[in-house]
């Protein structure tokens, strides 16, 4: 059975599904070169079948997202009715009551238009161009992509993001193929809302920066504007239900929210920062703690489980054995969860697991020698018995290497096949690094570490390392690390660390290998090889375009090494 799976939101993605093995994904932002775009990607669906060689004819179903929509499902009513209840009855001055019930309704009625939207343009697009259409739950199809790809015979499936299909997350039961849902919560009480107000309060881009507030997070201590934040969200253990809070009104339809103003007047940005990231963890922790009483594991999705330190928090949970967070854990994965789910109706799905997340563009096309002179590129002659030995010499003497190899990464984390390394034993590199990608200075850089030698460097280790084979969780650093890879090191201790072996990527493998010969160190700085406010590169044309603009000292493409020609 063949499965293409489609996601039209942000980071819009397309997947195909067959013999019961995911065997390519990739997002329409790698093509056409916008960053978080969303919409019908037909370039990557048309890039798909390509490189699949398969046609349209033999695709069994097309799967997708938005259930609301077809089944004209209006926002949850009661939800609201709840809210304006609980606005009238609190002490707020009238005039505070009537603007806070305009902007309530204001909410009903932009997710009923959006639904609405939906039904009328993409998903009717979609069932028009592609017959054989099947059309899921949002947070269904994110439950399913962390569930079918976990490995875990039986397990609890927790999704939290903004808002879709009229909630901000479900919790389900899974078991034998089976998906139950057991819980939801409101759109309106959303933590993904909670999250993305403090980014656009902190002046950085909600759906495309909540990682800057997680790295900022660290410089200050979360106590100091604790009391306040936590004002702002909580967990009802009565009702299972987030509660925003009526006054500051966090529920808002748009991310510009100036009741929240008053916070940059009391506390620093970093103070914010840090006690919002508290606050997300300790109300997420809650929840999880009242699922069950015995000790479960526990499969999530969604975008708020793009937060690795929350992710390290959960981990760390007496009731939790073990996690697993899918890879492409935002809206990108609906496509896989949808697919998942299409073969879970057809009763043609057996229990499995991705092995990796390079799963993108089949091949990427060589550079003749006219081109080389055309680009300004200039390969360095040398065989390839001699390269990786010649690359870790490179490394050692301090020099910055962009990689393209194999097929791309599917998700927001580069893994090595599309991705800058440099070594990490000298601290002013992070500094220098971000000032040629045009960075922000206090975001920390990611390590590459052979598997061998993990427990050595980090704490927690993971029997399996499902999670760190694709940098989806922190860990907590051991004292080596800071003394011979500092530049990997974050102000609070932690790194979140790519774990490769020979199977996993053959290619950093040998980079490691010959890189630990030359400075006893098996760990390099691994981070994504993109254009400023780009997504990361695609073809050898984005490649050359990110290694010129950044002033890289070396390309490896293809297995062929680059650099400068000026």
């Amino acid at each position: 059975m063949i499965v293409l799976g489609i996601n039209y939101l942000s980071e819009s993605s397309v997947c195909l599904i067959k013999n019961n093995k995911l065997i390519y994904a990739l997002s329409e932002e790698r093509l056409n070169r916008k960053k978080n775009w969303y919409g019908i990607p037909y370039l990557s669906i048309n890039k798909l079948l390509r490189d699949c060689k398969i046609k349209i004819s033999e695709i069994d179903y097309f799967a997708t997202h938005g259930l609301a929509a077809i089944n004209n499902d209006v926002p949850n009513i009661r939800d609201f009715e709840t809210k304006i209840i609980k606005i009238n009855n609190s002490n707020l001055s009238k005039k505070n009551k009537i603007s806070l019930i305009k902007k309530i309704n204001e909410r009903k009625m932009h997710e009923k238009k959006v639904t609405q939207f939906r039904t009328n343009k993409i998903i009717k697009e979609l069932q028009k161009k592609y017959k054989k259409l099947k059309v899921y739950d949002h947070h269904k199809s994110h439950a399913a992509s962390a569930y079918f790809f976990s490995n875990f015979k039986e397990c609890y499936s927790l999704t939290i993001d903004g808002w879709g299909d009229n909630a901000s997350s479900k919790l389900f039961y899974c078991k034998g193929g089976k998906i139950e849902e057991c819980r939801r919560t409101s759109t309106i009480d959303s933590l993904g809302y909670f999250y993305g107000s403090i980014t656009k309060l902190l002046g950085f881009t909600p759906h495309k920066h909540e990682g800057k507030v997680l790295g900022l997070a660290a410089f200050s201590n979360p106590e100091i504007a604790y009391r306040e934040i936590s004002k702002l969200i909580c967990f009802n253990r009565k009702t299972k239900n987030f509660e925003g809070s009526t006054e500051k009104g966090i529920y808002l339809p748009s991310f510009d929210n100036d009741r929240l103003n008053y916070l940059l007047k009391k506390f620093s940005k970093s103070e914010i920062a840090a006690a919002t990231q508290k606050r997300l963890e300790d109300v997420v922790l809650d929840y999880i703690k009242s699922i069950s009483k015995k000790k479960i594991d526990l499969a999530l999705a969604g975008g708020v489980f793009s937060n690795v330190k929350l992710n390290q928090k959960i981990s760390e949970l007496s009731s939790i054995k073990n996690i697993y967070v899918f890879p492409n854990m935002g809206d990108g994965g609906l496509a896989v969860g949808a697919a998942a789910l299409c073969l879970e109706e057809n009763k043609k799905i057996k229990k499995f697991k991705s092995k990796d997340m390079y799963l993108g563009p089949l091949k990427i096309e060589k550079i003749s020698s006219k081109r080389e002179r055309t680009l300004k590129i200039k390969k360095i002659k040398i065989s390839q018995l001699k390269l990786y030995d010649y690359i870790g010499k490179l490394l050692h003497d301090n020099k910055v290497i962009a990689l393209v190899n194999n097929r791309m990464e599917f998700g927001p984390r580069a893994l090595c096949n599309r991705s800058i390394i440099c070594s990490a034993e000298k601290k002013e590199i992070n500094k220098e690094l971000n000032k040629k990608l045009r960075r922000t200075e206090f975001m920390p850089f990611a390590p590459v570490i052979e598997k061998k030698s993990y427990n050595k460097y980090f704490y927690r280790s993971e029997k399996k390392h499902v999670n760190t084979y694709n940098m989806t969780i922190t860990v907590k650093c051991k004292k080596i690390t800071k003394n011979r890879a500092p530049a990997v090191v974050h102000i609070d201790n932690t790194a979140r660390p790519q774990v490769v072996d020979i199977n996993s990527n053959k290619n950093i493998f040998k980079i490691l290998k010959s890189y630990k010969k030359y400075s006893k160190v098996p760990i390099l700085i691994n981070t994504s090889l993109n254009v400023h406010e780009e997504p990361i590169v695609c073809d050898y044309n984005d490649a050359i375009r990110a290694f010129k603009s950044s002033r890289l000292d070396f390309l490896l493409l293809n297995n062929c090494l680059y650099t400068h020609a000026d």
